[in-house]
C-alpha cells in the first residue's frame, strides 16, 4: 500500500468541512468521500487485459465512438452575470488587487523551515506542535501500515524522523489545498467537485508513474496541484454570489475554470513558493510538449491523467478512444499489456476501494 492510501483514504479529515453532497459519478468511477478523500489508484501486475469480445466494451474505448482526442471545454451561452464574472477574472491575470489563497499558517511555517538545509527533526516537530490538526495527521501517518515499526509513536519528533521531510512536505501541501477550497463553514457543490477532481488527478498521477518512471510522490503533487488556479475561480464565484446573489451553473463554472486556471495557477505557485517544476506545470500543462521539453514526460503524464479524469466523469468531456490519443501514443502505452490491464481493472478496483471505507 502506498503513501497516499493512508494520507488520503485513512489519515485526513477536514477540520472546517461538514458532510455535504458528493459529486455525482458513474458506477465504477472515482468519487469524493465525506471526509474529502478518494481511492488510491495502483497499477496492477503485468497481466493480459480482458479485451474486445466480452459482454461490454471497455470504458476507455466506448462502443461506436471514433473520436481520437477529447473535446476542449466549449464556451456556453453566457448570462449577464457570467459575462461580468469572466471579465472580472481576466482583469485579475496580472495579480493586482487579487487576494491569494493562503497556505495554512502552520503549514507555511513548516514549509519555510524545510527549505533550510540545516533544519532538524526537532525543529519541524516544534512547529507542527502549534497546530493540533496537522500534528494529529502526522502522528496518524507515522503509525500507518506503511510506516509503523515495532512501537506506536506518540510524539512528534520521532514521527517526523520516521516519515522523513519529503512526506511531511507533501502532507503540508495537501492540507493547505483543502483549506483553500473549503474556506469558511461547510462545503458547497463546486468545492466538492474541485476537491474530488484534484484528488482523482493526484491518485491517477501516482498510479501512472508505474508506466512513466516519474517519482510517485512527486507525481501525486503534480496531479493534486496542476489545476490549483481553479481555487481562485471558486473563491471569486463564491464572493460574487454572496455579494450579488449571482448564480453560475456548472457548465459556465467549468468554462471559466478552463479559460483561466493556468494563469491563476502561476500566481498561486509564486505566492506559495512552489518549486519551479510545479510552477511550470501549473502554468502550462495543456499544450502538447516539444521533443526537447525538459518536462515532456511530466506534461504528457498530466495530459493522460486529464484524459482519464474526463472519461471517468471527473471533468467535462465527450467520449473518445483513449488508446488512439496522441498522448498515449507518445508515451508508448497503447500496446503495453500491463497498461491495458490497469485500465480494464480500474473501475472494479475503485468500487472495491470505496466499498471498504
Amino acid at each position: 500500500m502506498g503513501l497516499w492510501d493512508w494520507i488520503i483514504d485513512k489519515l485526513t479529515a477536514s477540520p472546517t468541512a461538514t458532510n455535504g453532497p458528493a459529486p455525482r459519478r458513474r458506477a465504477g468511477t472515482l468519487a469524493a468521500r465525506d471526509d474529502g478523500g478518494v481511492a488510491t489508484l495502483e497499477a496492477p501486475p503485468d497481466a493480459p487485459a480482458e479485451r474486445a469480445g466480452g459482454p461490454a466494451r471497455a470504458w476507455w474505448a466506448p462502443e461506436g465512438v471514433t473520436a481520437t482526442e477529447p473535446t476542449p471545454v466549449g464556451r456556453p451561452a453566457m448570462t449577464t452575470d457570467a459575462l461580468a464574472l469572466e471579465n472580472l477574472l481576466i482583469s485579475h491575470f496580472d495579480g493586482h488587487d487579487l487576494q491569494m489563497p493562503p497556505l495554512m499558517q502552520a503549514a507555511e511555517r513548516v514549509l519555510t523551515e524545510l527549505r533550510d538545509p540545516e533544519c532538524t527533526f526537532a525543529d519541524v516537530a516544534r512547529l507542527l506542535a502549534d497546530d493540533p490538526v496537522i500534528a494529529g495527521s502526522v502522528l496518524r501517518m507515522a503509525n500507518s501500515a506503511l510506516y509503523r515499526g515495532m512501537h506506536k509513536i506518540t510524539s512528534l519528533q520521532p514521527a517526523v524522523a520516521r516519515l522523513g521531510f519529503k512526506a511531511v512536505r507533501t502532507l503540508m501541501m495537501h492540507e493547505s489545498l483543502r483549506s483553500a477550497m473549503f474556506r469558511g463553514k461547510g462545503r458547497d457543490e463546486l468545492a466538492n467537485l474541485l476537491w474530488a477532481r484534484s484528488f482523482a488527478a493526484g491518485q491517477i498521477m501516482y498510479g501512472l508513474s508505474a508506466f512513466t518512471g516519474v517519482d510517485k510522490d512527486d507525481a501525486f503533487l503534480m496531479g493534486l496541484l496542476h489545476d490549483i488556479g481553479c481555487v481562485i475561480v471558486l473563491r471569486i464565484v463564491r464572493d460574487e454570489r454572496n455579494r450579488s446573489h449571482a448564480e453560475i451553473d456548472h457548465e459556465t463554472f467549468e468554462y471559466l475554470c478552463a479559460e483561466t486556471h493556468q494563469e491563476f495557477g502561476e500566481l498561486i505557485a509564486d505566492a506559495w513558493k512552489l518549486p519551479n517544476t510545479l510552477k511550470s506545470l501549473t502554468s502550462n500543462h495543456h499544450e502538447f510538449p516539444a521533443e526537447d521539453d525538459p518536462l515532456r514526460r511530466e506534461r504528457l503524464q498530466l495530459q493522460l491523467c486529464d484524459h482519464i479524469c474526463g472519461l471517468l466523469g471527473y471533468s467535462p468531456t465527450e467520449a473518445y478512444c483513449l488508446l488512439e490519443t496522441r498522448v498515449v501514443r507518445a508515451l508508448g502505452l497503447a500496446e503495453r499489456r500491463d497498461f491495458l490491464a490497469y485500465l480494464d481493472a480500474l473501475p472494479e478496483q475503485l468500487e472495491e476501494a470505496f466499498d471498504s471505507f
